[in-house]
């Protein structure tokens, strides 16, 4: 096809694909005003992410500029990159309250994911309508599963998670088609902004959520060291011979092994890792590792320029190397992420069986696709393609500069560093295809939370890799044949459109009515008595809050799964003329910005420690208010601050 063609039809096709996303947006939106009981309050996590946002918004209000921006600097949980859209959301003109903003803000990041579909794949295939062709086709996939429409209504981070992962594979293609040719010690040209590129995507992707980006950075690696196996143990040579010695060695070996052994101990021993002792001592561990390789790294970075392969420099330099300064900057960040690690969730059986299993009534949902066919015959057509593409370019070698080892070991790593390695594996879209593999492999084996969830933020990324294999099918074939993989691509496209119109689909009148689109769910009674207890807050109150469902006594009572719609909703009373903030030793030195104290918990007796509290600071509470919920399972009391 002509250049002229490919360009008309491909705005037309981009436009279908645009259109669609638009009645996506709008019936989505539609189904979370109409349909979803609870739009005043968010799920969990994104209750407590957005409670800190609003303590964050009142500080700024009030002049209190480094006390609001230290929570985006600890950010030991969340990233900030969210908290910082959310807070812009909060301080933007509107009527619509910030749980709906977020919640938006969640669909537009899906939404942007198909524009961002026909940019990336026309830039790879050069094709303008392939690129609208697989836009409409990866839409028709990941919105027509059991829970991407919830997601899209929520402000979780799955979304945010899909848009920024296709610019991260994005910015992944163009550096392995920069460095593809060169060899250990060359560098890319001067005035390439790939490595700018890179570091963008990957530095956004880690501050959407911590997870993502370091798993994302143990695939990466784990594919460097399979496409570039030869240099790498040039590396490894040259790292034992001029540093890694002794007790250097020994101390590198057993740190990476206990790390790596976390997901196994978790799993085939009854030992308690989540111990705050455990964690500081891995901790310190791991930061002594890592500042002894940065100084090694620093010390021979002469040495090391001539031999390290270009990638993996541009890679750690630019996204890695930050996002591990980061990381290890704040002590309660690393003790986060291990605590997740130590979570277990069996809701699927595995990520990757999920996305190849069939609909059930199991709750919650353990397939991914509502059509399941599509995309186990698409999967295995594509991994036919790449298998043949491979077969192809199977006898093409790169052969390495002969070197003589020192010694026993030494030489049997030169016999390694000498070997030939296949050409194939530095193309990029055959290294963008093994990373997203190794992505879901990586999930899957060192992740007990199996949330199904967790597979949801790579499927766009996924389905648009694969895609691009059609594509290679039809360059590499014989003309008598590009029409025959021209027609099985179309095939598949057509069937995946098909659900557009068929039941549930976007085009249909059950899209409504079949669809799961409320993430927090339908029993709105639940939450009642939050939203009682909400009207007993003065709006100018400035109250120090004892929420007591936070406790570790209280996490398997009755009222515990209220305690962050508590904290939500007197937030949302108090933001514009009072204040409400959860008492803490820690930050809360004194309770002078205060004129009153509230009480939750599961019963009216006040907690001794409360008292104690209270008296350390001088102050005598005097009980305004007593509200006991007539389920037994909730109390408020409202107490003013009288100082001694």
């Amino acid at each position: 096809m002509n250049r002229t063609w490919d360009r008309v039809l491909g705005i037309l096709f981009g436009l279908l694909a645009l259109f669609a996303t638009g009645v996506m947006i709008s019936k989505n939106w539609q189904a979370f005003l109409e349909i979803c009981p609870i739009t005043d309050l968010l799920t969990w996590d994104e209750n407590i992410r957005l409670t800190a946002v609003y303590d964050q918004y009142q500080d700024y209000r009030d002049g209190k500029i480094w006390r609001a921006t230290l929570p985006f600097l600890e950010a030991a949980t969340w990233p900030p990159l969210r908290p910082i859209f959310s807070l812009l959301l909060l301080a933007s003109p509107g009527e619509w309250p910030i749980t709906w903003k977020d919640s938006f803000l969640g669909l537009a990041f899906y939404a942007l994911c198909f524009p961002s579909i026909i940019y990336i794949v026309s830039r790879i295939s050069g094709s303008f309508l392939f690129g609208s062709l697989v836009s409409i086709f990866v839409l028709a996939l990941s919105l027509h599963t059991s829970e991407t429409p919830a997601y899209s209504l929520s402000s979780m981070l799955e979304t945010q998670g899909m848009f920024i992962l296709l610019w991260v594979y994005w910015g992944l293609y163009k550096l392995y088609d920069s460095v593809k040719d060169l060899k250990p010690g060359e560098s890319l040209p001067a005035g390439s902004k790939v490595a700018a590129l890179v570091s963008v995507v990957l530095i956004l992707l880690f501050f959407t959520k911590y997870p993502y980006g370091l798993l994302l950075f143990i695939s990466i690696f784990l594919f460097e060291l399979i496409s570039r196996f030869p240099e790498w143990i040039g590396f490894i040579r040259f790292s034992v011979k001029v540093h890694y010695k002794g007790i250097r060695l020994l101390f590198l070996v057993v740190v990476v092994l206990l790390v790596l052994s976390l997901p196994v101990l978790r799993v085939v021993t009854d030992w308690n890792l989540d111990q705050r002792s455990f964690k500081k001592v891995l901790y310190f561990l791991t930061v002594l590792l890592f500042l002894d390789f940065n100084y090694f790294l620093y010390k021979n970075r002469k040495g090391l320029a001539e031999i390290s392969p270009p990638s993996i420099k541009i890679l750690y330099l630019y996204a890695i190397l930050p996002c591990f300064i980061w990381l290890f900057t704040n002590l309660d960040r690393v003790m986060s992420l291990v605590n997740a690690q130590m979570i277990v969730n069996k809701f699927v059986r595995s990520f990757i069986l999920s996305l190849f299993e069939s609909p059930a009534d199991k709750f919650p949902a353990s397939h991914v696709f509502s059509e399941p066919w599509i995309f186990r015959t698409f999967f295995l057509f594509s991994l036919s393609a790449i298998g043949y593409w491979v077969y192809l370019n199977r006898k093409e070698k790169i052969s390495s500069p002969g070197t003589k080892g020192e010694g026993r070991i030494d030489s049997l790593l030169a016999k390694l560093q000498n070997i030939s390695w296949p050409k194939f594996l530095k193309d990029p879209l055959f290294a963008i295809t093994v990373i997203v593999f190794l992505q879901y492999i990586v999930i899957d084996a060192s992740t007990g939370n199996k949330q199904l969830r967790h597979v949801f933020y790579p499927l766009p990324a996924l389905l648009t890799i694969l895609s691009l294999w059609s594509f290679r099918l039809i360059q590499i074939s014989e003309k008598s044949r590009r029409f025959i993989f021209s027609g099985v691509f179309l095939f598949f496209l057509v069937w995946a459109s098909s659900l557009f119109v068929r039941e549930a689909g976007l085009f249909s009148q059950t899209y409504l009515s079949k669809n799961q689109f409320c993430l927090k769910g339908f029993d709105n009674a639940t939450f009642e008595p939050a939203r009682e207890f909400a009207k007993e807050i003065d709006p100018q109150g400035k109250y120090v809050a004892f929420n007591v469902f936070h406790d570790e006594e209280n996490f398997q009572i009755p009222g515990r799964i209220l305690a962050s719609e508590f904290d939500l909703l007197f937030r949302q009373k108090t933001v514009e003329k009072g204040k409400y903030r959860n008492d803490s030793k820690y930050k809360w030195k004194s309770w002078d910005e205060f004129d009153k104290a509230v009480y939750v918990g599961p019963s009216c007796n006040l907690p001794p420690k409360i008292l104690s509290r209270a008296e350390s600071l001088g102050i005598t509470l005097e009980q305004i208010k007593e509200i006991k919920h007539p389920t037994g399972d909730y109390c408020f009391k409202e107490f003013r601050l009288i100082r001694k």
